[in-house]
């Protein structure tokens, strides 16, 4: 009878551990396919790559233990849980080795939205680059942070279904695809300006970008620009 008790305790613990949340910050876009859910339910969703479906494969799930960043909690919905409303993450895996590249998070119930600014604010620093819906807004819709390994890009912070992304700075074809239009688009530009003229942002600041572009007759950078 202890036999019993003792292996059903073990059983008990061996679940819960492979049960236990994961924490998206601590993410390293080295985690391999096949062993990075566990027993965490999740979805293929066949050629819905937001970066090229003919090179990632995509997982979404609406489990609790995947939607935490940092000590936020992303999850929720807006009606009724499991239906067209619940928040979700998906994980976007090469499909030649596996490894994890990019995921985002769809914010269908956003409570939580300014306590991941706040915290992102506080972890990595403010941001990079933010942009407004309107000029005369109070707050910017989109917010790009990073840090010496990833950027993490938060779009449409002021409406009802916000997006939370993150990816690796070196890798440069998901940033390319990211930045080459949207909310980071000018922000982009900047950094193949960067790589083109072989100078850092420590060099030539976005607000100096923003200028020297208006010097050659571009108002776009400068009209739109608002400080972090």
């Amino acid at each position: 009878m202890k036999k019993i008790v003792l292996l059903a305790v073990i059983c008990t613990v061996i679940q819960s551990c492979n049960s236990q949340k994961k924490d998206l910050s601590k993410i390293t876009f080295t985690e391999k396919y096949d062993t990075f859910f566990g027993d965490i339910p999740n979805e293929y969703r066949e050629s819905s790559s937001l970066i090229d479906y003919n090179l990632y494969d995509v997982y979404h799930t609406e489990s609790e233990a995947l939607l935490s960043f940092n000590g936020v909690d992303l999850s929720g919905y807006r009606d009724k849980k499991g239906e067209f409303g619940t928040n979700y993450v998906s994980f976007e895996f090469s499909k030649k080795d596996k490894i994890l590249n990019f995921y985002s998070i769809t914010l269908f119930y956003n409570k939580n939205v300014k306590e991941l600014i706040s915290n992102l604010n506080s972890s990595r620093g403010k941001p990079v680059y933010v942009s407004k819906l309107d000029m005369s807004d109070d707050a910017p819709d989109a917010l790009l942070w990073e840090d010496k390994i990833n950027y993490y890009m938060l779009i449409g912070a002021t409406q009802n279904m916000p997006t939370f992304e993150v990816f690796k700075k070196q890798n440069l074809p998901i940033r390319k695809r990211m930045f080459s239009a949207g909310s980071f688009q000018y922000y982009g530009d900047y950094l193949e300006y960067l790589e083109e003229k072989k100078k850092t942002n420590k060099q030539i600041s976005y607000y100096q970008y923003a200028k020297l572009m208006e010097s050659e007759g571009s108002d776009f950078n400068i009209d739109d620009y608002v400080k972090p």
